[in-house]
């Protein structure tokens, strides 16, 4: 099956979870509701007199419509300071990596949305009725302060949702929570279950490789159109090293590729690569675990002093090294449509996600029992779940531990340290 085009992963990263996309949607649609509105008025015709439920004249309208879109300006304000605000919290007290998960939160795009649609319809009624006003013709504007005022209803229902999940995002275990749920799709999409593995013959070394070095703008690699890479080797009869991974920092002229039985140009095959500005996680799970750590050890650092906050964020590395643990290691690998291996690219292995999940919430929370308590009943998790293949690794990270704990933690607390707990010390 065809993946994601490249030119689709980079318009969902970069345009369509911006803050700036949906919104605009709702501001476009609200100007040709608000024409349509304004049209049916004149269609309707309906007579100026008094009513108990709508406003019943132009002129009134008009102001009605003004203190709508003033009120709403005020709303849109309120919005960006507290969407300013947590994104500031959430760079200095959890980690800059989980910025984006703010910015692309779909209550923040809505609500936003919302605001804008019915401050720019409320302008236009404004605008519509002030010229009514002077009409020889009168009637009242039935439908377009009906919609308005649907409109303000919803504002004000949208506020109290953005408030409720923004203070639900920055408490610290719906935010670990939504890591983890993101971090888990990309395991899916990278570790398939070994019922998905085929046996592939890796091609036999070229003696002359040739080594490709990166023609473009630096940046960091956020996916690889790989069907365009294998596509274009079958083409040429040769196959690819991409020695570069998703999530690394690609400089101009460095060497990202091997090509073995021809002579690709460096642009043909740099044009299958998405090199932006941030790491994703499109085709790379490892930006989870590392968001995670990064949250853990932001908690553990003396400025902080919260190791509850790194044992949640470790209780959610320990669900994802099991799922990626019960896996079989992507071999990298992807052939053609006669099964020929055609590209391999770099992956991290179960063994360097443990690594990167244990090493530095080992370096700094080695002197916190609570931390230590839960990251033994962790490697005891992964020991009784996983393969016996996965055991060197895991007693590895256990021999680090012991040895981190010995050297940092106080004689007195070795002991209490030395129990494996799930909840740290509850």
């Amino acid at each position: 099956m065809h993946p994601q085009p490249l030119w689709r992963t980079d318009f969902r990263q970069r345009i369509s979870m911006s803050l700036w996309f949906l919104p605009t949607i709702f501001v476009a649609l609200a100007i040709g509701i608000a024409n349509l509105c304004i049209w049916l008025d004149a269609r309707v015709g309906a007579s100026i007199g008094v009513r108990y439920d709508l406003v019943s004249d132009p002129a009134t309208a008009a102001n009605f419509a003004g203190t709508i879109a003033a009120a709403t300006l005020a709303f849109v304000a309120v919005v960006f300071a507290t969407t300013l605000v947590a994104i500031q919290l959430a760079a200095g007290q959890y980690s800059p990596r989980t910025v984006r998960v703010f910015i692309r939160s779909r209550v923040t795009r809505l609500t936003l949305g919302l605001f804008l649609a019915t401050f720019v319809f409320a302008l236009i009624v404004v605008v519509s009725n002030r010229s009514a006003v002077t009409s020889a013709k009168q009637f009242a504007p039935v439908v377009s302060v009906s919609v308005l005022l649907v409109l303000t209803l919803a504002t004000v229902f949208g506020f109290v949702a953005y408030l409720h999940g923004v203070v639900r995002l920055m408490r610290v275990q719906y935010l670990l929570e939504t890591i983890a749920t993101d971090t888990r799709k990309a395991i899916d999409a990278n570790f398939p279950p070994l019922s998905d593995y085929v046996d592939i013959e890796p091609p036999a070394p070229s003696s002359s490789p040739l080594s490709l070095v990166y023609p473009g703008r630096p940046g960091v690699v956020t996916a690889s159109d790989l069907f365009g890479l294998v596509e274009l080797c079958r083409q040429k009869d040769c196959w690819l090293d991409l020695t570069v991974g998703v999530g690394e920092y690609l400089s101009h002229g460095t060497p990202f590729a091997i090509v073995s039985g021809a002579d690709l140009p460096a642009g043909d095959v740099a044009r299958f690569l998405l090199v932006r500005g941030e790491r994703t996680f499109v085709q790379d799970p490892a930006f989870g675990f590392r968001q995670l750590v990064d949250i853990a050890i932001r908690a553990l650092s003396p400025a902080v002093n919260d190791p509850t906050t790194a044992v949640q964020a470790i209780d959610r590395l320990s669900d994802l090294l099991v799922m990626t643990g019960s896996r079989p290691d992507p071999t990298g690998w992807r052939v053609d449509a006669s099964g020929v291996a055609r590209v391999k690219r770099q992956l991290r292995n179960f063994e360097a996600l443990l690594v990167l999940s244990m090493t530095e919430i080992v370096r700094y929370g080695s002197d916190s029992p609570q931390v230590v308590r839960r990251l033994r009943a962790v490697l005891d998790e992964l020991e009784l779940i996983l393969p016996g293949d996965r055991r060197p690794a895991i007693g590895t990270q256990r021999g680090l531990l012991q040895a981190a704990v010995e050297s940092a933690l106080p004689v007195p607390f070795e002991a209490m340290a030395g129990v494996a707990d799930r909840q740290g010390l509850g």
